[in-house]
C-alpha cells in the first residue's frame, strides 16, 4: 500500500514527556504515524501540512503488548510507529485550539502595536520638518 501525504501523519502525541520538550531550546513534537512510512515520507508530509522544514526526525517503534481479556487467551496491543520532529531555533507549532488561540491574538497585539509604531513615527517626522522650516 503506498502513503499519501493525508495518511502519513496520523495525530499528535500529547504527553508529560512530548510537552516537556516543547519548550525546550530545540522544539521537539511527537507524532503518532503510519507503521509502513520512512523519514522521507514523513518529512514530505510535514513540510506540507506545517510549512516549515524540520532539522531532523528520529523514529521509535511501539511493539505490541500483552493485554488480559478476561480469557484463556491474551489479546495485543497494536503496533505503533512515533516520529519526534525536531524544529530548528526560533520555530514553534500551535498543537491544540488554544495555542491557536494564544498565537491569534499575539498577532492581533502585534499589528496594533506595528500601526500605533507607524503613527508616532509619522508625526515625529512631521514636527522635526515643520521645526527645521
Amino acid at each position: 500500500m503506498t502513503n499519501t501525504i493525508s495518511n502519513v501523519i496520523l495525530k499528535p502525541v500529547f504527553t508529560e514527556k512530548s510537552e516537556a520538550f516543547k519548550y525546550a531550546e530545540k522544539k521537539k513534537y511527537y507524532f503518532i504515524v503510519d507503521v509502513s512510512a520512512n523519514k522521507d515520507q514523513i518529512k514530505n508530509a510535514f513540510i506540507s501540512i506545517y510549512m516549515t522544514e524540520p532539522e531532523a526526525i528520529n523514529i521509535l517503534r511501539r511493539k505490541p503488548t500483552r493485554v488480559k481479556t478476561g480469557t484463556r487467551h491474551p489479546g495485543y496491543t497494536k503496533t505503533k510507529k512515533i516520529a519526534i520532529i525536531t524544529l530548528p531555533k526560533g520555530i514553534s507549532l500551535a498543537m491544540t485550539d488554544e495555542e491557536v488561540k494564544e498565537d491569534k491574538k499575539e498577532i492581533k497585539q502585534e499589528k496594533k502595536m506595528t500601526s500605533t509604531r507607524k503613527v508616532v513615527s509619522d508625526k515625529t517626522s512631521d514636527s522635526e520638518d515643520k521645526e527645521s522650516k
